[in-house]
């Protein structure tokens, strides 16, 4: 899958990349409401995952490379599995440079995923989940359209604690009502 916006080219991940990934996925600010921050040997084991052919099995990532087009610089990564085959839903993620937070990178690529997602993949609802304090995320998820359907307790293991996140979803039927 390969695709673009306005600013960014999203593309298969490549082993090339691991400089880049490396440095977004072990900062302590980029990975507060994700989990914990990476090492080197487990930033290239998710990419090592990244690069293998993508089956479209339920819980099997595939994992996208956000290239700014103007910088031609990998500013982060977004991910699409699949959660519910029988309910056609999927859902989405992404993480971003802390450089490239607040610039609108996170809106353009998550829209653009989700167009492709409704146009191209089998899904009916697309869904996130994120950390019940990741006040920005939540706002993002509400700008896509999506709506907060529950809240899951104990949820998501950061650093060796749990929390609890917000399930927020977008429909097809709405998404093609926006």
């Amino acid at each position: 899958m390969q695709f673009e916006t306005e600013r960014l080219s999203i593309r298969r991940m490549t082993m090339d990349d691991l400089d880049a990934v490396y440095s977004h996925r072990k900062n302590p600010n980029t990975s507060k409401y994700i989990g914990a921050p990476a090492t080197l040997e487990s930033a290239k084991e998710r990419l090592i995952q990244a690069c293998q052919p993508w089956k479209s099995a339920v819980d099997e990532r595939l994992i996208l490379a956000l290239v700014n087009k103007q910088k031609e610089k990998l500013i982060g990564e977004l991910v699409f599995k699949y959660v519910d085959e029988e309910k056609k839903v999927g859902e989405i993620g992404f993480r971003l440079a802390e450089g490239e937070i607040g610039c609108g990178y996170g809106y353009e690529a998550a829209a653009a995923l989700i167009k492709e997602a409704f146009q191209s993949l089998s899904v009916d609802t697309i869904q996130a989940i994120c950390a019940v304090g990741n006040r920005q995320s939540q706002r993002l998820m509400l700008k896509l359209g999506m709506k907060r359907k529950n809240r899951l307790k104990a949820f998501l293991d950061i650093g060796g604690e749990k929390h609890d996140i917000y399930v927020y979803q977008l429909t097809k039927a709405h998404y093609l009502e926006l």
